[in-house]
């Protein structure tokens, strides 16, 4: 399924970036208001641990700990994401019915729309991490498109959370990847 691909291509780019962190990084603010490295990267692993444990029967956090931005890196960052993504990997591609109904926190969905809004997180938070150690990340066509499609239903509805900032104009000219993060709250570069 195209879904499994970009969900691996998402998840290939964060354990880049996770691999550029060293101690002094994850203390950096990014681009989530009131998160830094360790907050915001613990987020995003907690996210992928969730959706697992929702399709393999296995320990996950609550959405209490998802949100709540504590530390769950255990002084390893990379050991960490490595783990967490190896297990979303496992819990994914042992998916054979993508319409199958799947639980997550916005209710349930089609295996199929789960994968995206999983991957959607991921391409996201890569973005922010990425903007927070100095690095410049672009989303492919495709990534964008799945970025853009999931953006567009999930990020109005989780606003009046607080999970999203106020939408911020794009510029003209502006690539998809800064139309994504620009219409969930995140000012372009």
């Amino acid at each position: 399924m195209a879904e499994l691909e970009l969900l691996k291509s998402a998840d290939a780019r964060l354990l880049g970036l996770v691999d550029l962190l060293d101690d002094e990084d994850l203390g950096r603010a990014t681009p989530c208001t009131g998160w830094d490295v360790r907050a915001m990267l613990s987020h995003t692993l907690q996210t992928m641990a969730l959706f697992s444990a929702t399709l393999d029967g296995g320990r996950g956090p609550t959405e209490a700990e998802v949100f709540g931005g504590d530390d769950v890196l255990d002084g390893d960052a990379k050991g960490a994401a490595r783990r967490i993504v190896d297990r979303s990997h496992a819990a994914w591609g042992a998916v054979s019915d993508w319409d199958a109904p799947v639980t997550i926190v916005l209710g349930t969905v089609p295996a199929a729309q789960a994968i995206a809004v999983i991957t959607y997180s991921t391409l996201l938070h890569s973005w922010d991490l990425a903007v927070a150690i100095g690095e410049k990340v672009e989303f492919s066509e495709e990534e964008a498109q799945l970025a853009e499609a999931v953006g567009s239903q999930l990020v109005p509805m989780m606003r009046p959370k607080g999970r999203f900032g106020p939408e911020v104009q794009a510029a003209t000219g502006a690539t998809p990847t800064e139309r994504v993060v620009a219409f969930s709250g995140r000012h372009p570069l």
